[in-house]
């Protein structure tokens, strides 16, 4: 008889508090932002609860000028290295954010929350504000759109309209071991 042991514990690959690359300044993004090639160093830096207007947030980004009239997509990026993608089962997304959100990893879409369906611009909005930003959304992943080394997570942010109170965005990658 032999014993297996417990079994091997998830791995974090982006931790609730991780550190956040994230454009606030209410310009259009393109799509080029969400592949792993894109040179972010130019951006803002800031740790998860990203966000303003709910007071728990550890970092709080811009929303313009005029708070009746805020803008409407805010882009967050964070890299993370992966050692075997097939040493995983399935990876959990989980996703907390205010008002709607895309997620993409290493440039393919992986989740969308409370967003239209089709193609989303900088002033595409989310389909309604509905639980500022308090809900957990958690989505499986599979780990075949991971690489050895070096990959991306992308998220942007929509509101549901220019003069919502808030904005929330965290979010973590727990990957589950074969």
């Amino acid at each position: 008889w032999k014993s297996t042991g417990a079994p091997a514990p998830a791995t974090t690959l982006v931790p609730a508090a991780a550190t956040w690359r994230y454009r606030d300044d209410g310009r259009d993004a393109g799509t080029a932002w969400r592949a792993p090639s894109f040179d972010d160093a130019a951006w803002k830096s800031g740790s998860a609860i990203l966000g303003y207007g709910q007071g728990n947030e550890s970092s709080v980004v811009g929303y313009g000028a005029d708070a009746a009239n805020k803008y409407v997509t805010t882009y967050f990026r964070r890299t993370f290295a992966v050692a075997d993608p097939a040493a995983f089962r399935v990876v959990t997304l989980n996703l907390r954010r205010d008002d709607g959100a895309i997620v993409y990893l290493n440039g393919a879409e992986v989740y969308r929350s409370n967003m239209p369906t089709g193609a989303v611009g900088a002033l595409t909005y989310a389909r309604e504000a509905l639980d500022d930003g308090n809900q957990t959304f958690t989505a499986s992943v599979s780990p075949a759109a991971l690489r050895a080394g070096a990959n991306t997570v992308a998220v942007e942010v929509h509101q549901a309209t220019r003069s919502s109170s808030d904005l929330t965005m965290q979010l973590s990658l727990i990957a589950a071991p074969r």
